[in-house]
Parts: structure tokens; sequence; C-alpha cells
């Protein structure tokens, strides 16, 4: 089941977090997941958890322990690919590995006519190798967060929609990878998880804190994870 809290302050989200992690889970060895967005807001929430976690009465010698705090965002997107029936570290759209196909797509088209606006840019400056692989991995992840938070634009660009060169970047990097992209295995994969769990090594809780906004397919894979 999924739960929202609000609070003005996060000093209250986070004492609230504290009661819900008091209270342990069935199996002693399994660590808490606390999702967050930051290392800073990493290292606030372990030492106010520690305040109180564990300690004697009227005292402030607890512990923080057994209390993992992933990315949100590799949390989830390792939850799709598993629901995607692929292993999450060998997703090949994650934008670490997809820069290197999206280099070898670039590196075969750089003299085509549709993609002069790119091979121009690229053309000034010593050492072109070195500046060349650092524009694809910066095209490699604005295609990853159009992907996360314009999923309807991508989708068009697969189906032949969009002129200009990055939708025909797009379309023969889709092509290259052979797989299906984040934005069209989302909803697959959300139905996935729901139905069968156990394709998760999570625990029966999970939390995420200090998040101010999200995009709603995450929010579609939380609710997937959520499911009962």
């Amino acid at each position: 089941m999924l739960h929202l809290h609000r609070a003005e302050r996060a000093d209250g989200l986070v004492d609230a977090l504290r009661a819900l992690l008091a209270d342990p889970l069935p199996d002693p060895f399994a660590p808490e997941l606390v999702a967050v967005p930051t290392r800073g807001v990493e290292r606030w929430v372990a030492q106010r958890l520690s305040n109180g976690l564990g300690a004697s009465p009227g005292r402030r010698d607890g512990v923080c322990a057994n209390v993992l705090f992933p990315w949100p965002r590799a949390l989830l997107a390792d939850a799709v690919a598993a629901g995607s029936g692929l292993d999450p570290a060998a997703d090949p759209w994650r934008p670490e590995r997809m820069a290197w196909t999206l280099l070898e797509v670039v590196e075969e088209c750089l003299e085509e006519p549709w993609l002069r606006t790119l091979r121009e840019h690229l053309e000034g400056g010593a050492e072109p190798r070195a500046r060349r692989l650092t524009a694809v991995r910066h095209l490699a992840a604005l295609f990853d967060r159009y992907a996360l938070h314009r999923p309807e634009l991508v989708r068009s660009w697969t189906a032949g929609e969009g002129d200009g060169w990055q939708p025909e970047l797009w379309r023969r990097l889709r092509a290259r990878i052979g797989r299906a992209d984040p934005a069209e295995r989302i909803a697959g994969a959300c139905a996935r998880i729901a139905a069968e769990p156990e394709l998760l090594d999570l625990p029966p809780r999970l939390s995420v804190f200090g998040l101010t906004r999200l995009p709603a397919a995450r929010l579609d894979v939380l609710r997937a994870l959520a499911y009962e």
C-alpha cells in the first residue's frame, strides 16, 4: 500500500519515518530501504534516525544500522528493468551504456546530411574524438531525460514522427539497441511488477524521503511496487 506524507518542515517527516522504522520488519536481517535524492539528505536523515532508533529512554544514544539509502532514480529504473525481463545492470538504455551505442551511430552517420548540425558543432576545437565523446554523453543524458519526463515525445519519435536530427538520431539508436526503450516498456513493466512482486529482491517496506517532485512515470512504478 502506498502512503503519502506531507509536512511544512522536514523535521516532522523524519520524526514520522523514525517512528515507522522503530517497528521492525519480520525478518531481523532484512535491511530498511530509504530512498533519498542526495547524499546530504542521506547524512541528515541517518543522523536524525540515530537520535531515536534503539535509544535509551530520555537519551539520544541510538544507532542507524542496516538502513540502505539508494537513489530513487536507480531504484525505480532497476525495478522497470526487472519488470521488463532485463538484468538491471545490463540494461542497454542506462545512460552510461546508451552513450557507447549512440557513439557508434553518430560515427557511422556523421557525414549524412541529416546530421549536419551535430557535425558542425563537433568540427571545431582540438581532440575531436574527446569532443565527440563528451557531446554523445550529453545527448545520452538528454535522451534519458526525454524518456522519463516526456515519454509521449519519444514514443512519437519511435513511431516515425518528428523532423530534425534528434528524432532521426533517436530512431537510429532505437533500431541499433533493438530493445524497447523506457518510455515504451513502462506500462508493461509496471503491470508485471504488480502481478509478480517476487521479481524484485526488495524488503516488505520501502520509504522514499525528501522528494520535491516526481515524474508521472516514476509514480506509476511506485504504485506498482505498493500494489497489494
